[in-house]
């Protein structure tokens, strides 16, 4: 299946996600480093060469919406969407607060926002303090209002199946780059 394909997907609108997460093993305190390769990898349960995580977001949501957010993740490499890891089950973005400030068509969001992966062999439960930037505009007829770039700091715990010993602290980054359009995506 590629990018852009189907009705639905036009109205889609997906970002870039990047993680950096670092957690600690409970039995020897050893590090483990999670960077968006490894999270694709504990998707797919194998390697992905050149595979890119991307965050979709199938209807706008207003700025500051809280509650789920109905976001979920894609996997692809090049044009072909290699799965989803599909929402509210097995991921998540739950938004608990929301402080919204807009100035023109520029709207900055300071927010409390829960991230759930249950997916191959990755799960965890973070939180933390995210920064939203959204401008308020369309591109070729898609709304991108409710959707923006964030930076979020995030700690919480999770495991990885064949690395973790059960459930290990994990703290870092999880940042979303400026949203468009899926069938720009496939443009590329």
């Amino acid at each position: 299946m590629t990018l852009g394909t189907g009705s639905a997907r036009s109205q889609e609108v997906v970002q870039a996600l990047s993680v950096s997460l670092m957690g600690y093993d409970e039995v020897n305190g050893k590090a483990l480093r999670i960077t968006t390769p490894d999270l694709i990898r504990y998707f797919a349960q194998t390697n992905v060469p050149g595979g890119k995580l991307l965050l979709v977001t199938p209807s706008p949501n207003a700025p500051g919406t809280l509650d789920n957010l109905g976001v979920f993740l894609r996997v692809v490499k090049g044009n072909t969407i290699l799965f989803d890891v599909p929402s509210p089950d097995t991921f998540n973005v739950y938004q608990d607060f929301a402080a919204v400030h807009t100035t023109g068509n520029r709207t900055t969001v300071r927010a409390i926002n829960r991230f759930s992966f249950e997916y191959g062999n990755f799960s965890a439960e973070l939180q933390g303090f995210a920064t939203w930037t959204i401008t308020q505009r369309s591109v070729n007829g898609v709304d991108l209002g409710g959707t923006g770039a964030f930076v979020a700091s995030v700690n919480g715990a999770g495991t990885v199946d064949g690395v973790t010993s059960g459930a290990v602290p994990i703290h870092g980054t999880i940042t979303a780059g400026a949203p468009r359009p899926s069938h720009e995506e496939a443009a590329e």
